[in-house]
């Protein structure tokens, strides 16, 4: 069965798309200048956290913020991807095909491996944990506002929400735990994951 594809909401209307499918403004390039889906370019993760811009769109959030957060994210309140508006969000729930539950498992073979062959370097996955590892459930979290820190664990940027900051959380994608993952229970990495 085929997937229908998303209809492109109208503030996403200038981005550019790969198969029908917007490309988030954080996707990361190949040298020849092709998008790669699942590769992070870090100067614009770290620009979008910075900075507060959607990660979807690039422009700056507004008073609501949408962050992706996986079940472990969630417990520690943390969110390694950048915030996006609520149309954004939206969009992307459905569009992506993690945060839409259509994948139940990373790649088998490493984000970071396959592009290292093309001579580009991944922030998604900064240890290659998630190589073939039962994906995890996302919430959408509507938030006031985030603190932006440096992850202990990944060194990279990410959003600490503050539970006085949180609006709405709403499961996206398959509503069921996927096999494997049982709520509440680490990732594989026996830790919060990284995008």
């Amino acid at each position: 069965m085929t997937t229908p594809i998303p209809s492109i909401p109208v503030q996403l209307a200038g981005q550019p798309t790969i198969g029908g499918l917007v490309v988030p403004w954080t996707t990361g390039r190949t040298p020849d200048g092709r998008y790669r889906f699942g590769a992070v370019d870090l100067d614009r993760h770290n620009q979008a956290m910075t900075d507060r811009l959607c990660q979807t769109c690039g422009v700056p959030l507004e008073d609501r913020i949408v962050l992706a957060m996986r079940d472990s994210d969630l417990r520690t309140l943390t969110s390694h991807e950048p915030g996006m508006h609520p149309v954004c969000a939206a969009y992307a729930a459905t569009a992506c095909p993690m945060l839409a539950g259509r994948m139940h498992h990373y790649r088998v073979t490493s984000l970071a491996g396959q592009l290292a062959d093309l001579g580009v370097s991944s922030h998604g996955d900064p240890a290659d944990a998630r190589a073939g590892a039962t994906a995890e459930p996302w919430q959408l979290v509507w938030a006031s506002g985030y603190r932006v820190y440096t992850h202990p664990r990944t060194n990279l940027l990410a959003a600490m929400v503050l539970p006085e900051q949180i609006l709405r959380v709403r499961r996206i994608g398959d509503s069921t735990p996927h096999e494997g993952h049982r709520p509440g229970a680490a990732d594989s990495t026996g830790g919060e994951t990284h995008p």
